[in-house]
């Protein structure tokens, strides 16, 4: 026959249920700040990567209008045509993240300034390939010159192990965007008809 022990827990066992139910309190107190701290924490990265990139921005467009009179959208777009001496407007449009249309009105002011020549393919009518002109080419490679000189410059604040960490850090972070906007199918990518 089973007997029921209906007495009350012994000392050592209420201690325990107690320190039991006070780690458990203690447990969702520490998850709901550490929910509390992931949100504060992620909102202030926010802020400074959106703080880092207008900067960066502002830098990049004030120093080009400056030193070479070219926008940084214009920079970004001819980048491209240091590496390879012609390209077509679909290429480089998709290179500068910017629409073909917009890359051919950019391209032709380029081209009234002298900086690019634009011409149809002998291969393929529809295709218009671009290519720099000498002129254009010199301002070019002064222009990222400079820039590199002047983002040497603004990297010696960071220690040799900061730099190692920071081009680590930025590359994960820049692959995770990268992938993310690849499987929204959100990505701007300018990547249009190269007749323009």
């Amino acid at each position: 026959m089973r007997s029921t022990d209906n007495r009350p827990p012994e000392p050592a066992t209420k201690a325990a249920v107690a320190k039991a139910a006070v780690a458990k309190a203690s447990a969702a107190d520490a998850a709901a700040a550490d929910a509390a701290l992931t949100d504060a924490g992620i909102e202030e990265l926010a802020q400074v990567a959106d703080a880092l990139f207008l900067a960066m921005r502002r830098s990049r467009a004030s120093y080009a209008q400056r030193d070479g009179g070219l926008s940084f959208p214009q920079l970004t777009l001819l980048e491209p045509l240091m590496r390879e001496k012609r390209m077509p407007v679909g290429r480089l449009a998709a290179g500068a993240d910017v629409s073909v249309p917009t890359a051919t009105r950019m391209l032709k002011q380029l081209e009234a300034k002298g900086l690019v020549v634009r011409e149809r393919s002998t291969e393929d009518e529809r295709q218009v390939l671009i290519s720099l002109t000498e002129d254009g080419a010199g301002r070019l490679a002064t222009m990222r010159g400079r820039l590199r000189e002047r983002q040497a410059r603004s990297f010696e604040v960071f220690t040799p192990q900061e730099r190692v960490q920071f081009v680590t850090l930025t590359r994960r972070l820049t692959e995770f965007i990268t992938d993310a906007v690849k499987a929204e199918g959100a990505g701007g990518d300018g990547i249009g008809d190269e007749s323009a």
